[in-house]
């Protein structure tokens, strides 16, 4: 399972990869923001649902439980 999150992360990632670790950060931030549809800094399952893959990891990367995937839950999955 971790290896199909690092998997789908540097999918993602590969591009910004490729410009370095600022541009990956960035790419991070902004597929983020893409799917937090409300701002509110936190993605819900209705919202992760636009995301095949971070719906079906979601209870992973929701490593405090709150029923939501914070910007730094998040960002911790394309580090691991």
């Amino acid at each position: 399972m971790k290896r199909l999150i690092t998997l789908s992360a540097a999918c993602l990632l590969s591009a910004a990869a490729l410009a370095g670790g600022e541009g990956a950060a960035k790419a991070t931030a902004a597929t983020f923001d893409a799917l937090d549809k409300n701002a509110d800094q936190q993605i819900s399952k209705t919202e992760a649902a636009a995301d095949k893959t971070l719906s079906e990891h979601f209870a992973a990367l929701d490593t405090n439980g709150d029923g939501y995937v914070s910007k730094a839950e998040y960002a911790a999955r394309s580090k691991s």
